[in-house]
């Protein structure tokens, strides 16, 4: 197979492999817009789907017939609000079915055209010019169109539940921004998340933020995500000597293909307990102060949790935390004793934490590790994580 045409259709493919990933996903997900006013996840799926039925029947198949092609140009409103119609009527696993079978029998015609079919220059029923190539390059940009909303949606959900499930003592909102206190423990609850808009003059608007921290006593942070707003803010910074530092990486994984525990020696408890706080603060070389606020910011949250204690020979060897919301568990502060490593706690122990939030219903799960973490990346690996999108911060030089 000429190589051009393999990498085209190996690209073309790539819509099976994400609506197949994305049927993993629970409904409320599917019946969610993609942005405001516009068209849901489903009725994104079933108007793809119907294109690829118009142009297998009316030009692919025809062109592997040897017969005149009939596609032509149509009513796209009529068109894709049929289609919508019929994504609302269709059930998930249907759509799903459906979609993968419609893009894999194009794929299939394409595949087995000889040479001359494949770059054939063929008339549609209007009269213009059709070219293999040129059809699935023109879809390939549509489906990505279409797909890189819906990740986008999923990306930007997860981060605002990582927000609410490591959170700060205070927040305040700022033009769209969040300023987030915790008495400068730790970046994330000690930093700007400027994720919801974008009105004032910049420059300004920096400074004010600047001062507010001062004030704090907390050297100005910022967080960067693909949700920044404006898209230039990490540039300024970087213009104005901010360092960027932490970069990380968000994971998730379906909680259907997760194995169970097998280490059953493990405290799970509603509240961080003192147990689990004395765990985490010698695991994580805390003070006695960040213990405390630990206790604060997590003690005041409104989500159900779940802290979790590893034991070997009832001796503590590792400990961690999962929140629960919107059918996701969310991890953190997974911790292993430094002389207990690389013997499989960190692993079990999140296995119970999953386990905890399957049994409550989530479907998901999420967490976030530093880019050059070797050895947790390595085991988010193994358990089945896969990366969604990166961050990182950017700290003010004084």
């Amino acid at each position: 197979m000429d190589k051009n045409k393999e990498q085209l259709l190996h690209a073309f493919g790539e819509w099976i492999t994400f609506v197949t990933d994305l049927a993993k996903y629970e409904e409320r997900i599917w019946n969610q817009s993609v942005e405001p006013g516009k068209w849901t996840v489903r009725e994104v799926v079933a108007h793809i789907l119907r294109w690829d039925d118009y142009f297998y029947k009316d030009a692919i198949a025809r062109a592997a017939e040897g017969v005149p092609l009939t596609v032509k140009h149509l009513d796209y409103d009529q068109f894709n609000e049929g289609a919508k119609a019929y994504g609302k009527a269709t059930s998930i696993a249907e759509l799903t079915e459906q979609a993968v079978r419609s893009r894999k029998q194009i794929i299939d015609a394409i595949a087995e055209l000889t040479n001359e079919q494949y770059e054939a220059s063929y008339v549609d029923a209007d009269g213009h010019p059709f070219q293999m190539s040129h059809y699935m390059n023109d879809f390939i940009w549509h489906d990505q169109h279409h797909i890189q909303p819906i990740k986008r949606l999923l990306h930007f959900r997860i981060e605002e539940m990582s927000l609410n499930g490591w959170p700060a003592l205070q927040t305040v909102v700022y033009d769209g921004w969040l300023q987030r206190f915790a008495e400068g423990y730790t970046k994330r609850s000690n930093s700007i998340n400027p994720i919801y808009g974008h009105t004032l003059e910049l420059d300004p608007k920096i400074r004010a933020c600047e001062k507010r921290y001062e004030q704090e006593g907390i050297r100005t942070a910022f967080k960067i995500t693909p949700f920044s707003q404006p898209a230039s803010l990490d540039d300024e910074l970087a213009a104005r000597g901010y360092e960027l530092i932490d970069q990380t990486v968000v994971k998730t994984v379906h909680l259907s293909e997760v194995l169970s525990p097998s280490n059953g020696d493990v405290w799970l408890e509603q509240y961080p307990s003192e147990a689990w706080l004395d765990a985490l603060r010698v695991f994580s070389g805390l003070t006695d102060g960040q213990k405390d606020i630990t206790r604060k910011m997590l003690e005041q949250s409104p989500l159900e949790q779940c802290f979790a204690i590893l034991h070997d020979n009832g001796i503590p060897v590792a400990c961690g935390f999962a929140v629960l919301e919107d059918g996701f568990v969310g991890l953190y502060d997974i911790v292993t004793d430094t002389g207990k490593r690389n013997k499989g706690y960190g692993e079990q122990l999140i296995l119970h934490l999953l386990q905890w939030g399957k049994g409550r219903g989530a479907k998901e799960s999420y967490l976030l590790v530093v880019k050059n973490n070797a050895a947790a990346n390595r085991l988010y690996d193994k358990i089945g994580y896969v990366q969604q999108y990166e961050y990182w911060y950017r700290v003010s030089q004084n």
